[in-house]
């Protein structure tokens, strides 16, 4: 993963406080099935993004979405509103 300078340590900080371990980067286990993510833009443009988690960073104003299959992405904070969607299974919806 070719990620910019500025959230290499951010990302490993995120990794470190999640494992409570050194990690030199990311793996399958670090992204969850039952997570999506939604960013809702300024232009009422939208993105879904299924396997993946952001990190914010308000002093660079942006959030980076990383993802299992699709790299990663930066966009501004201006504007930008994120939902994170949990799927919940429902084993008999019955009871």
């Amino acid at each position: 993963m070719n990620l910019p300078e500025r959230w290499v340590e951010r990302l490993m900080i995120h990794l470190r406080e999640k494992h409570g371990k050194e990690r030199s980067g990311l793996s399958a286990a670090d992204f969850s099935a039952k997570q999506t993510l939604k960013i809702n833009f300024q232009d009422g443009s939208f993105a879904f993004f299924r396997y993946a988690f952001y990190l914010l960073d308000r002093e660079l104003k942006e959030v980076a979405v990383f993802t299992e299959h699709c790299g990663y992405h930066i966009y501004p904070l201006y504007g930008t509103h994120l939902e994170l969607l949990e799927s919940k299974w429902v084993e008999d919806e019955t009871e």
